[in-house]
């Protein structure tokens, strides 16, 4: 008897050049209707007269001008990001809905809207409702005697804002992949889903439905619970991102199409953008996308794994050629480098194990069991340095990876190229400055 396949044995391509023109057309169309929409909206908000608004605040943190401290709100108002201030002594606000009373800043143009504004709030008032996740971050905060690691894990379950001190460790270790939720953790995620799921689905698909396809049925299960978190982190964009790439990606797999294609990544961002326009301002989205590109050009030269010692050298080899091909897009955005950068290697591939580990840990109520190591590592004295990509370097790298999604020795290139730039990173910190 053949053995059953769980997916298709077809590699189709997903679209004609015709069908391709016609997709973004439709795409183009609905990112007008799009932005007719979110102008609708930002014509509604009050810039001469004062009104009320309601909002989420996402994040809420102390800054301090001629000596005198206030609070700066962070806040999610229509899918966009507004900013406000207050020298009031205000309670912990963030994951909590506010009603404010104010007007916009007179600076707050539409493409400004896109990115964020300020809204200037002349009082402040606590709406009763709060967010689902808002007792489970109670409850993350009571596992730990320090906020600062309490607010850790709050950011590696539900994409709030990093603690400065541990952003500041980010920066200069490049763990920024780790911190923000985004296809890693999806991967994450998935593979932990369809390891649970799997053995209890065997026995009911023996017993009742054995003409089921297991795959089928457990990705659109897996599909389903992602979209359940996407909801509870309010579409975090590098995640939405994923979220968007993972589906497509399983309906184009059911349907025996061609999945890892750069033409679909371009697609699946474009889609992004057409639901959400504000992300194509988002430096957690773009550096996702490289991100993803990076890893499809390593999958599109890498050989085979023939067996598990290859594979292992192949998890290995991907690491590194990532975090080498996507340093000079990083440090458009973020400049820190210190030499201790090359720990995100092992630490990527231990999070592997880390973050399921830190959720069980979480869930039984020993999140706090390793806040001493915690505390060691926020001690340590990291050197750094603050070193942008130069403007005629990031042009050419961005045409060398162009050209590797073609030919193999544009991707030999484009190795070199990031080998060379990350010795400019050290010359710069050593001997440049």
């Amino acid at each position: 008897m053949a053995q059953k396949t769980k997916g298709s044995p077809y590699a189709i391509a997903l679209f004609s050049p015709r069908q391709w023109v016609a997709a973004y057309l439709v795409l183009f169309v609905l990112l007008c209707a799009r932005i007719g929409l979110d102008y609708y909206q930002f014509r509604a908000l009050p810039f001469e007269q004062p009104s009320e608004i309601e909002a989420l605040v996402q994040a809420q943190y102390t800054k301090t001008k001629n000596d005198k401290s206030y609070f700066v709100l962070k806040l999610r108002h229509n899918s966009h990001t507004l900013y406000t201030t207050s020298k009031e002594d205000l309670k912990l606000l963030q994951g909590r809905s506010v009603r404010l009373y104010g007007k916009m800043g007179k600076d707050c143009s539409f493409v400004k809207y896109l990115q964020s504004c300020f809204f200037m709030s002349f009082s402040i008032a606590l709406l009763p409702h709060k967010q689902a996740s808002t007792p489970l971050k109670e409850a993350i905060y009571k596992q730990h005697t320090n906020p600062i690691h309490a607010s850790l894990f709050s950011t590696l379950f539900f994409a709030t804002p990093l603690d400065k001190a541990w952003r500041d460790v980010s920066n200069k270790l490049g763990l920024a992949h780790i911190f923000a939720i985004s296809g890693f953790h999806l991967g994450i995620i998935s593979f932990v889903l369809f390891a649970l799921l799997a053995p209890l689905y065997r026995i009911m698909q023996r017993r009742y439905f054995s003409y089921r396809n297991e795959i089928y049925d457990l990705g659109l299960l897996v599909l389903l619970a992602l979209f359940g978190y996407l909801l509870v982190l309010d579409f975090t964009p590098s995640f939405l991102r994923a979220f968007v790439m993972a589906s497509v990606v399983f309906m184009l797999y059911v349907s025996g199409l061609q999945i890892l294609s750069f033409a679909m990544l371009l697609f699946v961002g474009a889609l992004c953008v057409v639901l959400f326009p504000s992300v194509a301002f988002n430096r957690g989205f773009i550096l996702s996308m490289a991100g993803v590109f990076y890893i499809f050009l390593f999958v599109r030269y890498a050989s085979k794994p023939s067996s598990w010692r290859s594979l292992c050298v192949q998890i290995l080899g991907l690491n590194c050629a990532v975090f080498l091909s996507i340093a000079p897009i990083v440090h458009c955005f973020f400049p820190y480098f210190s030499p201790y950068q090359l720990v995100s290697i092992p630490v990527s591939i231990a999070f592997v194990v880390i973050f399921p580990l830190a959720v069980l840990l979480h869930s039984v109520g020993y999140g706090g069991i390793f806040d001493g190591v915690l505390d060691s590592v926020l001690a340590a004295q990291i050197p750094s340095a603050e070193i942008y990509t130069p403007l005629w370097f990031l042009a050419l790298y961005i045409g060398v990876s162009a050209l590797a999604m073609r030919f193999a020795y544009g991707y030999y290139a484009l190795i070199s190229l990031a080998l060379g730039f990350y010795g400019y990173l050290y010359y710069e910190m050593y001997l440049g400055m």
